[in-house]
């Protein structure tokens, strides 16, 4: 068959040929009511905006479809997303415009059902998954919308000429393609465009091989009973193949959303649409010799002597299995908060399969995820942690980490000298409280609260001091005194109980040191400013304020003392040390 090409509007396109239009199973989802950002436009916001601000009296040209044509059906390779867009505004415009509009997602089942619901007239769409479990439907939701949102104010009259204008005057350039080219040609004009190609890709090939016949050819038998059973098994096994088509796009689809929301994306660190899935499929069956491409999956297919649909069905449970182990590391508290500090611990892709693999073998195991988080904290590597017998001498070990952190955690100045390891330590102590909650199962800690500025003295360092020895201009040497912030005080030593002297700390305080810190959310620090530690207690236990920080346990462990002297920040600092060395197995040089 040739291709052939023509100019129709959009009344053509949609309702002369009385045709079923189909959404293939190798297309991606719905995605052009996505936004960038709050104040970026989706696809489907420029394009109305585009038909409402245009001249109504000249033809405007909506780009081009390319189609296979099968009997009825009008297959879309290209276009998918502006043939529902046009669908959906259609309906916002007036729901019986679409009464006559036969679109199919072809596989999808809830796509599917809702594009059909629409066509009633007591629909209430936004009742439809309510969950938003579902992609394809949430963007749906979201086109209309916006759609609503556009020409909620357009008259009667204008409405009626914009309907006119869209279906007479718009025109598309209409493609038919060959259907041996359709997949090809997909690949060809997408791929330059669609971040989600490769993974949409593995999943078209995986319907594809899972869709092959596995019915050997059979002679004509004279005997209408024998062809009759043989009728009934090749429609028995075709049925089943179609379900299991079915049921293999609509676990993929799951596993899709789930990559997608905000909190998974921002837990793992990646915006790839499978996010870690197949990456990590990758890793784990090439010993992270190859990495993932289309390419490669496409020969992992056909490997191993067994037939395509065999060892598809075989790939397809192992990354069923890996997606299981994902939401199982994600979705226990425990697991959820030592796995994210291990992460946190990291900025090397090939160290996170490592800690995640760990953390997937381990999740049934007491403890092991406690053990190594508290290692990672420290420095200490995954073969280090895991891997203690192959460690060379020269690489060290992971006591010596814990070790050389105490020496640097005891200081006078971590606050300057290692802010990152404080954040880390006492990010770890509120971890351990929620941890402890709900007989010990815990709650998932919010890691939102962690980042470079989360660390807050608890007493104000502009109000502490110290003397420094000075030559001044006329070489006689003269005491000064400094604040925390390392600002000249005019006027002598101060006076008064909100003052800290440090030059009678003890034992390596100062208001910089490990006793006076503890963890703030980032975005909560400037409430605080440089107020006495009174007044941050008040704000810190004002109900009637939402303090993001009040859910950080050990942090209102510090606030629900009385007050905050030097003694307070001496035994918080000799109770940290402490409980460090019992953590780490740290004993002293006397015992």
């Amino acid at each position: 068959m040739k291709s052939k090409t023509a100019f129709k509007t959009i009344e053509d396109f949609l309702y002369r040929e009385n045709k079923t239009f189909v959404i293939p199973d190798y297309q991606r989802g719905y995605k052009w009511a996505v936004k960038e950002n709050a104040k970026s436009l989706s696809a489907v916001e420029k394009l109305v905006d585009n038909l409402l601000n245009s001249n109504k009296e000249q033809p405007y040209f909506l780009q081009g479809v390319t189609v296979v044509e099968e009997n009825d059906n009008v297959i879309l390779i290209d276009g998918q997303q502006r043939t529902t867009t046009l669908y959906l505004l259609l309906w916002c415009l007036n729901k019986q415009l679409i009464k006559n509009i036969q679109l199919k997602y072809d596989i999808r089942e809830k796509s599917k059902e809702f594009i059909n619901n629409l066509k009633t007239d007591d629909f209430e769409y936004n009742l439809f998954d309510n969950e938003n479990s579902n992609q394809d439907v949430f963007y749906f939701k979201k086109a209309i919308e916006q759609i609503e949102n556009k020409i909620k104010s357009l008259q009667e009259t204008e409405r009626g000429n914009f309907i006119s204008f869209l279906l007479s005057n718009v025109t598309i350039l209409y493609i038919v393609i060959d259907p041996n080219k359709a997949t090809k040609t997909f690949t060809m004009m997408n791929g330059s465009k669609a971040s989600m190609l490769q993974e949409e890709l593995v999943k078209a090939e995986i319907l594809r091989k899972i869709s092959l016949p596995d019915i050997t050819a059979k002679q004509v038998s004279s005997s209408v009973d024998e062809n009759l059973k043989d009728l009934k098994e090749i429609i028995a096994k075709d049925w089943e193949t179609n379900a299991l088509r079915s049921r293999y796009a609509r676990e993929w689809d799951k596993w899709l959303y789930w990559w997608n929301r905000q909190d998974v994306k921002e837990f793992f660190g990646t915006e790839k649409p499978m996010g870690m899935l197949l990456e990590l499929y990758f890793w784990n069956k090439y010993n992270s010799k190859i990495s993932f491409d289309f390419e490669s999956f496409r020969v992992l297919l056909i490997e191993n002597g067994n037939t395509e649909k065999q060892k598809t069905k075989l790939v397809f449970k192992e990354l069923r299995d890996l997606q299981k182990s994902f939401e199982d590391i994600f979705s226990i508290p425990r697991i959820h908060n030592y796995l994210k500090i291990s992460l946190l611990c990291t900025s090397n892709s090939e160290d996170r399969f490592d800690i995640i693999n760990y953390f997937m073998q381990k999740k049934h195991e007491n403890k092991i995820e406690d053990d190594y988080a508290k290692w990672r904290l420290v420095g200490a590597t995954h073969r280090q942690i895991t891997k203690e017998d192959e460690v060379r001498d020269d690489e060290g070990r992971k006591e010596e980490k814990a070790k050389a952190s105490l020496n640097l955690l005891s200081q006078q100045y971590v606050y300057q000298n290692a802010p990152d390891l404080a954040l880390k330590q006492l990010l770890r102590l509120n971890v351990e409280e929620d941890n402890k909650l709900y007989d010990g199962g815990g709650r998932k800690f919010d890691f939102k609260i962690f980042g470079n500025k989360s660390l807050e003295h608890i007493h104000p360092k502009s109000k502490a001091y110290h003397k420094e020895e000075i030559i001044n201009s006329e070489g006689d040497a003269v005491t000064i005194y400094k604040t925390g912030n390392d600002e000249i005080l005019e006027g002598g030593e101060p006076k008064g109980a909100e003052w800290l002297n440090r030059d009678i700390m003890e034992e390596n305080c100062s208001e910089h040191s490990i006793g006076n810190l503890l963890l703030l959310d980032k975005n909560e620090n400037s409430k605080f400013n440089d107020s006495p530690f009174i007044d941050k207690k008040n704000i810190y236990f004002n109900i009637n304020e939402n303090f993001k920080s009040r859910n950080l346990l050990h942090t209102i462990s510090v606030f629900a003392k009385s007050n905050w002297t030097k003694d307070d920040i001496l035994e918080n600092q000799r109770m940290f040390i402490k409980r460090f060395k019992t953590v780490y197995g740290i004993k002293d040089n006397n015992e």
